[in-house]
């Protein structure tokens, strides 16, 4: 493999990896727990294998100096696998789900499902191109298939399912059951899950609440770290920076609000995964940090990195809506903003919320924080049909 095709490698794998790790914690599924251990193997080897081209790529004290920002991108990939290895374990090892949890889960619009594919479903044979119309698996996203030990990511159009493979899924709590049942080949009818039978406390919700924006901070975080690095683009990786000052705050203000609100009501070993899981958002916050950093201080690149680095005019803006914005109560998918200036919404933040690569069903409303990327120059025009403000640092 070369750099490049290892660092993509790396990028998919572990942004899959924070995926299924907080899907694990909150299904308490131990199947996806043990998906997740896998990848971290994975990545372990994929940093090895990094190591070892860039010290074959070094024959200078120069070169050295410009082959230590891989390095770093590998220290980092490792340290997001890890925090992701460590939050699956609470799931191995039986710890008990707090209500917060339970009403994270419940009140989700899109969760993360994995599904086996038995001898009796209706989806063998069925081809990679049929897999991404979301018609044919119960109205669910296919963002991945494993097949003999192996993931695949951009699924090939003429790829066939089999029995025994596993598909990654993101959909409704109703669509994802449903979708399970048409993988055992059980009846397709839709299966409502029920809800959660503990009564939530308005304390828990908040610590949901919070949670929830720390898992959607740190895989915008992730997101936005990669993507500097790929397009070699500073005000990705200053928007990394600010984004992990932010998750420190709200991992000290989680902390807080579950020692004082929490702690006096629930088991210390209900309290802990919730502690490990705002812990794991924030260092995936420094790991996306540490790689947003290489673009930051401007090192200068080895032959090697410019083959993974491609220059890049897109930008990064942070966008309020106000009162009198026309777009407010529409659809994002109704915008037609990509189309029209180039720039796209990857995340929202509403209140104390943040929604990460929003659906084109997400409807905008007074308040919410855009954060928009795409080419410089169509910022004005997304600023024009969005009738916001932008936000400067």
């Amino acid at each position: 493999m070369s750099v490049r095709d290892i660092l993509v490698e790396m990028k998919d794998a572990s942004e899959f990896a924070v995926s299924l790790a907080y899907a694990a914690l909150m299904y308490q599924d131990k199947e996806l727990a043990d998906e997740v251990l896998g990848l971290e193997s994975e990545l372990d080897e994929l940093r090895y294998n990094l190591f070892k081209m860039t010290i074959v790529a070094g024959r200078s004290p120069k070169e050295a100096d410009e082959l230590a920002a891989l390095l770093d991108i590998g220290i980092a990939v490792d340290e997001i696998s890890d925090a992701m290895a460590d939050l699956v374990r609470l799931v191995l090892r039986g710890f008990p789900v707090h209500p917060a949890l339970s009403w994270m889960l419940y009140t989700a619009e899109d969760i993360i499902g994995l599904v086996r594919v038995e001898e009796s479903s209706p989806l063998i044979s069925m081809r990679g191109k049929e897999l991404y119309d979301p018609t044919n698996i119960a109205g669910c996203e296919v963002l991945a298939l494993k097949k003999k030990k192996r993931w695949i990511f951009d699924i090939p159009p003429d790829l066939e399912v089999e029995a025994g493979d596993l598909i990654l899924l993101e959909g409704t709590r109703e669509s994802i059951e449903t979708a399970r049942a048409l993988a055992k080949g059980e009846n397709r009818k839709v299966i409502v899950p029920e809800s959660p039978i503990e009564k939530v406390d308005e304390a828990s919700k908040t610590i949901a609440e919070r949670l929830n924006s720390m898992r959607s901070l740190a895989e915008l975080a992730t997101y936005l770290a990669y993507a500097s690095l790929l397009y070699n683009n500073p005000s990705m990786a200053s928007e990394v920076r600010r984004i992990e000052e932010e998750l420190d705050e709200l991992e000290e203000t989680l902390y807080m609000e579950a020692m004082t609100e929490l702690l006096p009501k629930s088991k210390p070993e209900e309290l802990y995964p919730i502690l490990r899981a705002a812990s794991a958002s924030e260092r995936l916050g420094d790991a996306a940090c540490r790689m947003a950093l290489i673009v930051e201080r401007g090192t200068a690149a080895h032959p090697v990195m410019e083959a993974v680095v491609e220059e890049s005019e897109d930008t990064v803006a942070r966008v309020l809506l106000k009162e009198d914005s026309e777009v407010l109560g529409r659809r994002i998918g109704d915008l037609n903003l990509e189309e029209t200036t180039g720039m796209w919404i990857i995340a929202i933040k509403r209140g104390v919320r943040w929604i990460y690569a929003p659906k084109d069903e997400e409807i905008l409303r007074e308040g919410d924080i855009l954060v928009l990327t795409g080419p410089k120059e169509g910022l004005d025009d997304a600023l024009e049909k969005l009738g916001g403000e932008l936000l400067e640092e």
